[in-house]
């Protein structure tokens, strides 16, 4: 029988513990595996729902303005890729995702897939067998936005989660991803 052991500290947890009581709201137990996820959320919205799709939304190169600089960690100015992307069920919007990519920090054949193929960016990592670390840095709930309330057909709030991902020491992705506070309750 085991006398001691530590203790993990779980700082997911205690984020989403806060969120919780700032906005006096019961987050689900499948919500709290979306949002502390730290491998694809594909693969999870896969395991609910069966097979889903990609839409992508808007993509494109752009200079980084101060706020995205500081998110990629590039300077203001350099390109970076946009890419708001619903992944869906028959049309039926599961989540909104917004990233940047440093294109400097990209290869010719992942700039390829990003404008070509429509993957998420976890298959075209693994595609091109890029090692990273997901890291969650924010957990949240917001106002939707415009464009959000028109696609999720809904004037709710949104649950988002913010993470980066790292490779070789640099800010290889930013993410933030968003739904409905409704979506994802254990009654899926």
């Amino acid at each position: 029988m085991l006398s001691s052991s530590n203790v993990i500290k779980n700082e997911i947890k205690e984020k989403i513990k806060e969120v919780e009581k700032e906005n006096n709201v019961k987050i689900s137990t499948t919500q709290k595996i979306v949002l502390s996820t730290n491998g694809p959320l594909s693969s999870i919205l896969t395991a609910l729902f069966g097979e889903v799709h990609l839409f992508t939304l808007k993509q494109r190169f752009e200079k980084a303005d101060q706020e995205i600089a500081e998110k990629v960690g590039v300077n203001e100015g350099d390109e970076v890729h946009h890419r708001e992307i619903i992944v869906h069920k028959h049309g039926q919007p599961l989540m909104h995702a917004l990233s940047y990519l440093p294109k400097s920090r990209c290869s010719e054949g992942v700039i390829e897939d990003l404008v070509g193929e429509r993957l998420v960016l976890g298959r075209i990592i693994r595609k091109h067998r890029i090692e990273t670390f997901r890291e969650i840095t924010d957990i949240s709930i917001e106002k939707a936005t415009p464009m959000l309330k028109e696609l999720f057909q809904t004037n709710e709030d949104m649950l988002t989660r913010e993470y980066i991902m790292i490779h070789d020491g640099e800010i290889f992705v930013w993410t933030k991803e968003s739904y409905p506070l409704s979506y994802f309750t254990d009654e899926v």
